[in-house]
């Protein structure tokens, strides 16, 4: 199953070209929710991600330490409008301050998990 948001965007021309582009601009919080958050100067609107797997999410990018979200970070979505206020995620990727941007889904489906750490090559962080 492709991972799905469900969102009640306004019926509008800003929103219909909004849909069309690649990589709109996003804020995604997960907790037990996966919530998506477009917010000014976009159509404001909040709406819950459907189908995600939260193991397959990990792998792709770093959860943060303590507070109510385990992921809070900003993010790039492409959409694919399936029926009203129900778009499949085609694209989606997370920017972490350490790692940059982390792809999450590519053409619908999961990317190949990040690589977050190599314990054979030495810690440049910092550096």
């Amino acid at each position: 199953m492709s991972l799905q948001l469900n969102i009640s965007l306004p019926k509008n021309l800003v929103t219909a070209d909004l849909i069309r582009q690649k990589n709109i601009p996003c804020l995604c919080k997960v907790a037990k929710e996966f919530e998506i958050e477009f917010m000014d100067p976009l159509p404001e609107a909040t709406g819950v991600v459907q189908g995600w797997d939260r193991r397959l999410l990990e792998e792709r990018a770093v959860a943060g330490a303590g507070g109510l979200y385990t992921h809070y970070a900003f993010g790039l979505v492409t959409l694919d409008q399936v029926q009203p206020d129900v778009y499949r995620i085609v694209d989606l990727a997370f920017f972490n301050r350490i790692f940059g941007w982390c792809p999450i889904l590519e053409n619908g489906d999961y990317a190949p998990p990040g690589k977050f750490s190599d314990d054979d090559e030495e810690d440049d962080i910092g550096r």
